[in-house]
C-alpha cells in the first residue's frame, strides 16, 4: 500500500512538474515542446493532458489532431467543449454541420460565448436569421482575434458581416477597418481574402458606423480623408472629423487630434493642444511613451519620468494579457 502510495505521489508530482513546463515552453512560443509534455501525460491517460494537448494542436494548426484530444477529453468526462464546438462549426460548409456544432454544445458549460455559438449555429442551420447582431459579433471578433489561439479571418469576416447587416455600430467600424489597413486598424485589422485595400468602401462603412454614433468610426473616418489620394483626399474635410470625434469623447479620436496638432496637418502646429489631447488618450497605452518623449524634449524630466513609468506598467499589463488570453479557455 506503502509502494503504491508512493507511485501514485511521484505520477502526481511528475504531471505538476510536466504541466509547469509545458505552460512555460508555450508562453516562450515553443509549441512543440509544449506538445511533448502535455502529450506524455495524455497518453497516460491523464484528462487535463488531453486538454491541454488538444488546444495546443489548436495552437499549431493542426486542427485533425486538436479534435481528437479534445473530443477524447469530453468523452471522457473532461472539458473542450467549447474547443470541439468552435473547431465543428469553423469547418461548416452546410447545415450538417452546424447542427453537429449545436450538439456538441448541449453540455457545455454556460456562458455568453457558449450562447452565442449556440444562436448563430441555429441560425445558419434554419437560415432564419434569429439571432442577434451581438452574438454574431461576439463571434466574429473571437475569430479575429489571439483569443482563439489561431485567428480565423475568412470566419471573422463572415460573422462580422452578418452583424454590419444588421446595422451593429462596432460591426460596421470593423468592416471598414477590413477595407482600411492601416496602422489606425491594426488592433482589430481583419484580412482576409474578400477584402482588399479599398478606401471607398471604407468610408461607406464608416460612415453608417458615424450614423448609429460610433466616435471611433469618425475618427477613423476623419483619419482616411486625410490619407485617402485624391479624389477622395480632403484635409478638411478630416480634420473635422476628427475634432468632432475627440471633442465628443473617443480615446482614439483625441489621439488623433494630438497628431494632428503635433505634425501641423491641416492645422497649425500647437504644442499645448498636442499635449492636451494626449493626456486625454493615455488610456491607449503608446500614448504615454510619447507624452514622455515630449516632455523629455522639453527638459521637463519629472513628467517625463511619470509617463515613462506609466508606459512600462501599461506595457507590462498588455503583455500578460495577451500571454493568457492566447486561449479561449485556460490550459488545465
Amino acid at each position: 500500500m506503502k509502494i503504491l502510495l508512493a507511485l501514485l505521489t511521484a505520477l502526481t508530482l511528475m504531471a505538476s512538474n510536466d504541466y509547469a513546463r509545458m505552460k512555460i515552453a508555450f508562453e516562450k512560443g515553443d509549441i512543440n515542446r509544449a506538445v511533448t509534455y502535455a502529450r506524455t501525460n495524455a497518453m497516460r491517460g491523464d484528462l487535463n493532458a488531453m486538454y491541454d494537448l488538444g488546444l495546443l494542436y489548436y495552437a499549431k494548426g493542426d486542427m485533425k489532431n486538436a479534435m481528437v484530444w479534445l473530443d477524447r477529453s469530453v468523452r471522457n468526462g473532461g472539458k473542450g467543449e467549447m474547443g470541439v464546438s468552435l473547431l465543428l462549426f469553423s469547418n461548416s460548409t452546410n447545415r450538417d454541420g452546424y447542427m453537429k456544432a449545436q450538439e456538441s454544445l448541449i453540455n457545455a458549460p454556460k456562458s455568453e460565448l457558449r450562447d452565442a455559438l449556440m444562436a448563430v449555429s441555429k441560425d445558419l442551420y434554419a437560415n432564419r436569421r434569429d439571432a442577434t447582431a451581438k452574438d454574431y459579433l461576439l463571434l466574429g471578433e473571437l475569430f479575429s482575434t489571439d483569443k482563439i489561439i489561431r485567428p480565423d479571418m475568412r470566419t471573422a469576416l463572415f460573422l462580422i458581416n452578418q452583424a454590419a447587416k444588421m446595422g451593429d455600430p462596432k460591426a460596421l467600424e470593423l468592416m471598414g477597418d477590413a477595407y482600411w489597413r492601416s496602422s489606425y486598424t491594426q488592433g482589430t485589422m481583419i484580412v482576409a481574402p474578400q477584402t482588399g485595400n479599398g478606401v471607398e468602401i471604407a468610408l461607406e462603412y464608416y460612415a453608417q458606423a458615424v450614423q448609429k454614433g460610433n466616435l471611433d468610426a469618425m475618427a477613423k473616418m476623419g483619419k482616411l480623408y486625410i490619407m485617402a489620394p485624391w479624389p477622395v483626399h480632403n484635409v478638411r474635410q478630416g480634420v473635422r472629423w476628427i475634432l468632432e470625434s475627440a471633442n465628443q469623447g473617443s480615446t482614439l479620436g483625441a489621439k488623433m487630434a494630438a497628431e494632428l496638432y503635433m505634425q501641423g496637418q491641416g492645422v497649425r502646429p500647437n504644442r499645448v493642444l498636442t499635449l492636451k489631447w494626449y493626456q486625454k488618450a493615455t488610456s491607449l497605452c503608446e500614448v504615454n511613451q510619447t507624452l514622455s518623449q515630449l516632455y523629455l524634449r522639453s527638459g521637463d524630466q519629472k513628467s517625463a519620468k511619470e509617463y515613462a513609468d506609466a508606459f512600462k506598467k501599461c506595457s507590462e499589463k498588455v503583455g500578460e494579457a495577451q500571454s493568457y488570453h492566447l486561449l479561449f479557455e485556460p490550459f488545465e
